[in-house]
């Protein structure tokens, strides 16, 4: 059986505000040996000599960053896409039920051939329309009090648990790969549209793609869950 060895990862900052932040994350990027390195809209210039200077030993990081002016331009030709929170929802706010970084780090992130990890403002994160274009959403546990993280912080923590994991064992069984589930998220979601209450179709949406991404599928199994969807859909669709 086939297997795969550690995913590429892709850091992705959305308009990121500070230069010195920006010098920081660079670093990180190098520390942890990043693939790619995109940024969204960014406030701050990764051609100013207050992020060069901050990013030490990782500038070279700065001259390779890609930069684009939408997240989804940002998340193109990735399998897994997971945004970060310091914000965590209810049992009805379904789009902010989120995993911890080990979590992610060592279950989830090893199934798959890519992942991207977005990061959002230092003022204001991700709006909920950046956090529906991801699969997942990660929230690093902190004082309940104060659980806002400095960008840069957040960015080490989440690196440094996927840098510690990628190299680990390889699986026994091929991963579903991405374009997969997004075939069976596209049927499930048109069956959402067409069976659930208006009110409720974006959280149920929402669950499926957490669900999709989240559980450990293996190839086959990915398969057999496209062929029911797509035939159940013709059904509805006969009807």
């Amino acid at each position: 059986m086939q297997s795969l060895g550690p995913p590429r990862v892709r850091l992705v900052v959305v308009g990121v505000e500070g230069e010195i932040n920006l010098g920081f994350i660079a670093r990180l990027a190098a520390n942890f040996a990043i693939d790619e390195f995109y940024l969204v809209s960014p406030v701050a210039s990764p051609e100013s000599s207050e992020a060069r200077r901050f990013a030490a030993n990782g500038v070279y990081m700065l001259d390779r960053v890609i930069v684009v002016d939408s997240l989804e331009e940002a998340l193109k030709g990735v399998d897994l896409a997971v945004c970060t929170s310091a914000k965590i929802g209810q049992a009805s706010d379904v789009l902010r039920h989120a995993v911890t970084p080990r979590e992610f780090a060592e279950e989830i992130a090893p199934r798959y051939e890519s992942v991207a990890v977005v990061f959002g403002r230092e003022s204001v994160g991700l709006t909920r329309d950046e956090l529906a274009k991801c699969h997942l959403l990660v929230h690093i546990p902190a004082n309940p009090n104060y659980p806002v993280l400095n960008l840069s912080h957040a960015v080490a923590i989440l690196l440094y648990e996927l840098y510690n994991t990628r190299r680990g064992e390889k699986q026994l069984h091929e991963p579903a790969r991405g374009e997969t589930l997004e075939r069976i998220y596209e049927h499930l979601s048109w069956l959402a549209e067409k069976l659930v209450d208006r009110e409720r179709v974006s959280q149920v949406k929402a669950a499926l793609k957490h669900i999709l991404w989240r559980c450990s599928i293996t190839g086959g199994e990915a398969s057999m869950l496209y062929y029911f969807a797509k035939k159940l859909r013709k059904r509805l669709e006969a009807c």
